[in-house]
């Protein structure tokens, strides 16, 4: 019997709230009704049901009532992935977690929320069944027909229960499944969201199977010629006989073609519930090697057979053949040298929460790759499978983080399983043992944890290194028991070139640098309306907290700190000690906010705000991590009102000297350093052209040419893809720009806009990217932030086409036409992900015409 996947996302309920008969954990007797875990009286009389003997005797077995009525409760149908916290809106007094600042959480109100769902257990009789859920929020319980089969205690490690004996056939009703997820607690120092937010999948396969995880895959051995495979495959006997089998394994390239075929060399005894691990090896000629920007993956079936030449089991996992060395001053991926240009990104975004579509999983890491990532931190959690697997086939780097330090048998059942899921993918850097762990860090304790964890992973990956996120104490011991010692804000606190002397001849990754909080089209710190600028200094803003003694995972904070953003992120990614960074944060994320106080519900410290759009700050990260030569200079140049007066002026760049030219005169030139120029008393500001020019040796190799913009005229609306499938699971995301007669930005716009959809889609929601928002399902009606609104539009499973058209007034009626094809989940890239020829953002170009300063 071969095993089947299917998802299990669809036809679901929820129920907010507490306010419904509780389904027990224990029960006095088994058989009895235990509330919404069983079936209704309604559902019970449905198929002519009759009360178990059980409830029949009542309370001479001490049984309360516990089989509800469908009048007991408003349960509401919901699709998964799913995150009911985002559709509250954020208030200053909702309550709190436990000794949680309101803040890290966004604002958003906790709670519980139950989800319940009914099907036929047509097809599965006889079959080994288990339903596995990828990540459930909070502390969750799960029944199925009355029975209490599990619990998790963490949002992000999945959990699969076996419900092979506890199926209801047809004749006595539907399978009742019911999931409690409670987020009145808090894990995480960031909004971690609500309910069944990642995927549910409904698994069978025969008695003997391979293992959940089961497949190990190496190639420790790569050259141009050949590359060696070695596989190990764990199965289990589910049935009460011993049973003899052998292991085959066929391998695909990427284009489909087989490659190699072999089987293990004798069969092995598979005993009754004791599993066994199966090996055999193989060659692939001239393999196809991943690198960084060309993940380039192979197929690997293991199938199990019995004496007989029967297929027992077959799973097919994807690998690639990738070799990783460390060295002093980066990494080489299959001889190639890289510094480490990572970015960490919390798993959030926008109008879903937590509860992403896979599209919008892919188009963030595409988002980051345009900005010249190679790197990406999984902070602070596991990281989903789909996230993974994008960034295997993109050629992207991850590390993924554990998310509890302990040693306790819980904790490291969730680290293996976090090892076993993806230690087969090629995009997977190292592991992430803990994350600014403070009061380990430097104890003995501390280093008998970090010890176990250490051992633990090299037992089940022995190709990968460590490292944890290390703050305070470097100079420990404990810091240098992984194999790569991480620091965090080594730059920032300006003393990386000490730092660098605690661990000799060890690898050192800044796992997180940067913190620079900013916002789109915002300069100066607004501090009624807690938006940081691309001028304001952190320490202005992270000490704008009403209880600054709150806030336990901040350093005191003075003015010591390094208060170069680009001088920092320079040293970080150039240092001849250091193999790389990862900055915090790529994009922006909900909760954790900069400042910690209300009306802020939403981090800063992205490159790119909630909906992908780039911040002053993407373009100083671009210049580093992107070879073409690139010059952006900030503020815009639309100014109303202040001719004359001296508008401060900034470029971030790397080119070796900046000039300005004003309408055709050129009014400063500087030498660069460390990625930026400062315009010493700004530039007086007079409508027109200004022109940012960066020079290399003499020669004008870019330009970033901003115009002053007219009076807002209409609505402009760019689609990341033209072309959607019939999957049901397809997004497009547009942006709305308000802007002039010649498509140039209103760079202060705040029109209502207004949003109707018509076709084989829908409108998912919209977004305006305000970090002090508190609006964040926001559908058919939005407000422009400083010129933008983006949308999300989900396809359905028609062909056909979805058009947008957006609205407001005293603005020209603007739309947007998509196409919905019949076709693979081949999705593509993120079209308009590539800023730099778009007019929005000022025309930014390398190379342009060269001639000398004006």
């Amino acid at each position: 019997m071969l095993r089947s996947r299917t998802s299990f996302d669809t036809d679901w309920a929820i129920h907010v709230g507490n306010d419904i008969l509780q389904s027990r954990r224990v029960l006095a007797k088994g058989g009895t009704a235990n509330g919404w875990s069983d079936l209704t009286r309604e559902e019970l009389e449905a198929v002519g049901g009759n009360k178990t003997n059980v409830e029949l005797f009542g309370h001479a077995f001490q049984v309360v009532k516990l089989r509800p009525s469908k009048e007991d409760a408003a349960w509401q149908p919901v699709q998964l992935p799913h995150d009911w916290r985002i559709s509250k809106k954020p208030a200053p007094d909702h309550q709190e977690a436990p000794d949680y600042p309101r803040s890290w959480q966004g604002f958003f109100p906790t709670g519980t929320a139950y989800y319940r769902k009914l099907f036929s257990s047509k097809g599965l009789q006889g079959k080994q069944t288990s339903i596995t859920f990828d990540g459930i929020a909070g502390f969750t319980d799960i029944w199925f027909n009355g029975f209490w089969v599990g619990q998790q205690c963490t949002s992000y490690s999945p959990v699969s229960i076996d419900v092979s004996e506890l199926l209801r056939p047809d004749s006595e009703g539907p399978n009742v499944l019911l999931v409690r997820s409670d987020c009145s607690e808090a894990e995480g120092w960031w909004y971690e969201g609500g309910g069944i937010y990642r995927h549910v999948w409904l698994e069978t396969h025969g008695v003997i199977h391979v293992a959940r995880d089961g497949v190990h895959i190496r190639t420790p051995t790569i050259t141009s010629d050949s590359g060696q495979v070695l596989v190990a495959v764990e199965v289990q006997n589910q049935s009460s006989n011993d049973s003899s089998i052998i292991l085959e394994v066929i391998i695909n390239e990427p284009g489909g073609r087989e490659v190699a075929r072999t089987q293990s060399p004798n069969y092995v005894m598979a005993s009754s519930y004791n599993p066994v691990t199966v090996t055999t090896e193989a060659s692939v000629a001239n393999p196809q090697l991943w690198q960084i920007g060309d993940g380039r993956l192979y197929h690997l079936t293991a199938r199990i057979f019995n004496e007989s030449g029967a297929v027992l089991d077959s799973v097919t996992s994807t690998f690639g053949f990738r070799e990783i060395k460390w060295v002093e001053d980066g990494i080489l991926v299959n001889g190639k040298w890289s510094k480490v240009h990572g970015v960490n990104l919390h798993q959030d975004w926008s109008v879903y929460g937590v509860a992403l579509p896979d599209r919008v999983v892919e188009a963030k890491l595409e988002l980051c790759v345009e900005m010249g990532v190679n790197t990406i931190r999984s902070a602070h959690h596991p990281p989903t499978p789909e996230l993974v697997a994008h960034a295997d086939q993109l050629g992207i780097l991850v590390v993924p983080e554990n998310r509890l330090l302990s040693s306790s048998s819980f904790t490291i059942d969730h680290l293996r399983g976090l090892v076993r899921r993806f230690r087969n993918q090629p995009s997977v850097l190292l592991w992430s043992l803990e994350n600014e762990e403070m009061d380990y860090q430097g104890t003995a304790m501390g280093r008998a944890i970090i010890g176990r964890l250490v051992k633990e992973v090299a037992a089940l990956d022995p190709d990968r290194g460590t490292i944890v996120g290390g703050v305070i104490d470097l100079e420990d011991d404990y810091h240098k028991v992984p194999s790569v010692m991480g620091m965090h804000y080594r730059c920032f606190f300006g003393v990386l070139d000490t730092a660098v002397t605690y661990a000799p001849g060890k690898p050192i990754l800044l796992d997180e640098e940067g913190l620079y909080a900013s916002t789109r089209g915002v300069y100066e710190y607004d501090k009624e309306n807690a938006r940081p600028g691309s001028f304001s200094t952190l320490l202005d803003v992270m000490m704008d907290n009403p209880n600054p003694a709150s806030n336990a995972a901040l350093m005191p904070l003075d003015a010591k700190i390094t208060g170069n953003v680009a001088q920092n992120l320079t040293t970080a990614f150039t240092h001849p000690k250091v193999s790389g960074s990862c900055i915090w944060t790529g994009l922006d994320y909900i909760g954790e906010p900069t400042p910690q106080r209300w009306p802020a519900t939403t981090s800063g410290y992205g490159a790119k705000d909630l909906c992908g759009l780039p911040k002053d700050y993407y373009w100083l990260i671009r210049s580093i991590f992107r070879p073409e030569p690139l010059v952006h200079a900030f503020r815009h140049w639309t100014w109303p009102n202040k001719e004359g007066q001296q508008i401060p002026m900034r470029a971030y760049t790397n080119c070796d000297s900046v000039e300005f030219v004003l309408n055709g005169t050129v009014v400063a030139r500087q030498q660069v350093t460390g990625n930026y120029v400062d315009v010493e008393n700004g530039i007086t500001y007079q409508p027109g052209d200004l022109i940012a020019r960066g020079y290399l040796d003499s020669q004008i190799v870019a330009e970033h040419r901003q115009v002053t913009a007219g009076i807002p005229s209409r609505l402009q609306l760019e689609a990341d893809r033209r072309q959607l499938n019939t999957s049901g699971a397809d997004v497009v995301f547009v942006r709305v720009a308000v802007v002039d007669n010649e498509g140039n930005l209103i760079t202060d716009a705040s029109h209502e806009i207004k949003f109707e959809v018509e076709g084989t889609g829908h409108l998912v929601g919209s977004h305006n990217a305000d970090p002090s928002t508190d609006v964040y399902d926001a559908k058919f009606t939005a407000t422009a932030f400083n010129g933008f609104v983006g949308v999300f539009v989900a396809a359905g499973t028609i062909s056909g086409h979805i058009t947008l058209t957006a609205s407001a007034q005293g603005l020209q009626v603007a739309s947007i036409t998509i196409d919905v094809c019949e076709s693979e989940v081949n999705h593509g890239i993120h079209k308009a992900a590539n800023e730099a020829d778009n007019k929005l953002f000022g025309v930014h170009s390398s190379n342009p015409k060269n001639e000398s300063a004006l």
